[in-house]
């Protein structure tokens, strides 16, 4: 298998039209460049293969929600499109001046712990990219490092623990769902009990896919 996203994406785009293509009909057009420029606005860098993904397909439009068409990664997660990626990153943002200003005050230094992340779940450099029907997220990690652009799931609400890591890079996420929905093998995320299969439902131009 590749690890050229673009190649990937071909591939992916062409087998949801031939097989789900009510799927297919739900990926958005591409983002603008003002969308994507806007999610970080100079903030910090985009992952390359989130640029890449974004020029290709801004997000989906589920209509029928996380067990419908458009649902096309496990677990009905939904993928944002520029804009919601963005304000998943302001939410951050907000969510750690929030907790500062509830904790700060019994200890100043609390702005530099857990290497910039607070209350285990806000980090000003993770995009949440999809979100399933719980709340739980998948972020595009853009800390330095070999961290950078790692997808992580996490931040359910309650969460006491940050999010884990589940691929190294969108470009694997896209290339592991590719051979799930053309191989029929499964994919287990953290946080579920269980590994999940893709099956087709529906016929003609309503078939699409549901992780089962």
């Amino acid at each position: 298998m590749t690890d050229d996203l673009t190649v990937v994406l071909d591939r992916l785009d062409a087998w949801l039209e031939g097989n789900a293509p009510a799927d297919h009909v739900a990926l958005n057009p591409p983002a603008t460049q003002e969308d994507i420029d806007a999610i970080a606005d100079r903030r910090f860098l985009l992952h390359p293969n989130l640029v890449t993904w974004l020029r290709r397909h801004d997000g989906v439009t589920a209509t029928k929600g996380h067990n419908g068409p458009g649902a096309v990664l496990p677990e009905g997660f939904i993928l944002h499109a520029a804009a919601g990626m963005r304000a998943g990153q302001r939410a951050q943002e907000e969510a750690i001046a929030e907790w500062v200003d509830e904790n700060e005050s019994e200890d100043p230094d609390l702005r530099d712990i857990y290497d910039g992340v607070y209350g285990y779940a806000f980090h000003v450099r993770w995009v949440p990219i999809a979100t399933d029907i719980t709340g739980g997220k998948l972020i595009i990690d853009h800390r330095d490092g070999d961290r950078f652009g790692n997808v992580l799931y996490g931040l359910q609400a309650g969460d006491t623990e940050g999010p884990v890591k589940v691929w190294d890079s969108l470009s694997h996420m896209f290339q592991d769902l590719l051979v799930a929905l053309t191989e029929g093998t499964e994919i287990r995320l953290p946080g579920y009990a269980d590994p999940v299969t893709p099956r087709l439902v529906g016929s003609d131009n309503d078939a699409f896919v549901r992780w089962e």
